[in-house]
């Protein structure tokens, strides 16, 4: 049974997250693991002063965490639900669990651009973009989030680990019954044909069904820019990009181009490890 990590800090944000993972782990019969972690700053305080507090942390979490077992199996049923309450950063704990090959997914609340005050899953959704192994979803705390049916892929597909993003975009589709578009972000008109040549030289049309699966060009210097104007007002439920394609996203602007989507989409971000 795969398995999907949706970290909480208990909040309306990560809760939101929590119940678009559950609708996706009844479609593909997925198992929740609800993960908490709290961090006790070390403030010079004896070692038994530290214990209680530490003491004191995990039973609170341990409490909010029981609440959420009770909503989970109030509301949905057949869903199989576990718990981890752990002392320690997020990131570390998440990095942690992605490498040792326990999730198949992880499902991350995010409060996007908010100033420079942020939530703990706010600062920390980007973050976790340089250091997850694992397929990623963040959930932003703003807009309407429905369930993918349709879906846009924004990356040229033809960068390192071409062959995991062609398996990966396939089986999501097929799981959850959904349409993809195939989006590239270019300089010019001259840029947009030359994709297309090496797309074609891939195989890609007989591979994914480029028929069904439309490709669409917008021209912009700008990517990120580019990808933000054009799903605006557009009724994709899914925005698909890969974390570390670094000669399409970085290289060329010197920034990662995910991290900053992350902060900024209001629509779900599905980022693939590259």
């Amino acid at each position: 049974m795969k398995k999907i990590l949706v970290p909480t800090d208990f909040s309306e944000t990560a809760n939101k997250a929590r119940d678009y993972a559950i609708q996706l782990a009844q479609l593909i019969e997925a198992e929740i693991i609800l993960l908490n972690t709290f961090h006790v700053p070390y403030t010079g305080a004896s070692a038994g002063t530290l214990l209680n507090i530490d003491k004191i942390a995990i039973e609170e979490s341990e409490k909010a965490m029981k609440l959420q077992l009770e909503y989970v199996n109030s509301n949905y049923a057949n869903i199989k639900v576990s718990t981890l309450c752990r002392s320690g950063l997020l990131i570390d704990s998440v990095t942690r669990i992605s490498e040792n090959n326990e999730v198949d997914l992880i499902v991350l609340g995010t409060t996007g651009a908010s100033g420079v005050i942020e939530n703990m899953l706010g600062s920390n959704a980007s973050a976790l973009v340089d250091n997850v192994t694992v397929p990623m979803i963040t959930i932003p705390k703003e807009g309407n989030i429905n369930f993918p049916k349709h879906i846009v892929a924004a990356n040229d597909l033809m960068d390192s680990g071409e062959e995991n993003v062609f398996n990966a975009l396939k089986e999501l589709a097929v799981e959850t019954y959904s349409t993809i578009d195939f989006l590239f972000i270019v300089n010019e008109e001259d840029q947009a044909q030359k994709k297309i040549k090496r797309l074609k030289a891939a195989d890609f049309d007989s591979r994914f069904d480029s028929e069904y699966h439309p490709f669409h060009f917008k021209e912009n210097e700008n990517i990120e820019e580019g990808i933000l104007e054009y799903i605006e007002n557009k009724d994709f439920d899914l925005l698909v990009v890969v974390a570390h394609q670094r000669s399409f996203w970085e290289n060329l602007f010197h920034k990662s181009i995910s991290k900053s989507l992350v902060k900024h989409a209001k629509l779900p971000i599905l980022i693939l490890p590259g």
